[in-house]
């Protein structure tokens, strides 16, 4: 991307709450890696987060070397739209299934962008995300939760349509209201940023965020030991969020929450928990 539309991309994004970045991909070889981890990483059960329904998986190890290399590449683009140095929560392939309501990502007062892209077209009949553009904004933001639009399943709300081809990928502030209806199973690409803490009351929220992502008694229905929330080959890199992932305490978090689904797995008939998407 140039400097011009990364400049434009972050002006729309502060002013509407998202943004798409038409073609920032080549699709085939993320959608053949998500299948992939899919096919080797998932049990049969679907989680729920509310009335959300999905399936997901890490991609963050040496066996998804197409989303690492997307995640390194929407790292810059992440630190232009919020203004300073960024780290990542994970990458991961998620499938949905069927409606979304309306709904935001995040209620902490830290700023962050979720990276989203579909691996199927998605438009208006067929599960596109829609959007309520400006409800980032909190005075915007809490009008609509006095409404109760918070849950409801409700495409007659004023919204817009953000229709994609495999290959866009879509910039969408974590506090924007979006809702999804009208689909069926659909393949996701996601993984959000937030900003480097620069004080310590920034770094208690980003510790408070990442605590949030890693309910500690949240199985996520996936095979925790061939995709772990970090991989080794993460871990032993010369990315600069490694170290900074280690000294917020995310991999004491992830792995706490990995343990308790190697638990689970070792009772019978386990059942898993609703717990936050991130």
């Amino acid at each position: 991307m140039t400097f011009n539309l990364i400049r434009q991309s972050a002006d729309a994004f502060q002013t509407f709450g998202f943004v798409v970045l038409r073609r920032f991909f080549e699709p085939s070889p993320l959608a053949a890696e998500i299948d992939s981890v899919m096919a080797d990483g998932l049990g049969a059960d679907v989680s729920r987060s509310g009335d959300i329904r999905f399936q997901s998986v890490p991609m963050m190890t040496a066996e998804t070397p197409v989303s690492l290399s997307l995640l390194d590449r929407a790292e810059t683009v992440a630190a232009a739209l919020l203004g300073g140095p960024v780290i990542p929560t994970r990458a991961k392939g998620v499938r949905y299934f069927g409606d979304t309501p309306w709904h935001t990502d995040s209620d902490s007062p830290l700023r962050s962008v979720g990276f989203l892209a579909y691996l199927e077209p998605v438009g208006v009949e067929t599960g596109a995300l829609r959007v309520i553009p400006g409800s980032h904004y909190p005075q915007f933001r809490d009008a609509i939760r006095a409404v109760g639009a918070a849950g409801l399943a409700a495409p007659e709300l004023p919204h817009h349509v953000v229709a994609t081809e495999p290959g866009d990928m879509i910039l969408l502030d974590e506090h924007l209201f979006h809702a999804s209806f009208g689909g069926g199973i659909r393949r996701q690409w996601r993984t959000d940023y937030v900003n480097v803490p620069m004080d310590a009351e920034a770094e208690n929220c980003t510790k408070s965020y990442f605590a949030g992502i890693f309910a500690p008694d949240w199985d996520g229905g996936y095979d925790v030991e061939r995709y772990p929330s970090y991989g080794p080959d993460w871990r032993s890199s010369s990315r600069a969020a490694v170290a900074q992932l280690e000294a917020l305490g995310v991999y004491e978090l992830a792995a706490t929450q990995e343990a308790f689904t190697r638990s689970r797995r070792r009772a019978s008939g386990a059942i898993h928990q609703p717990g936050r998407t991130g």
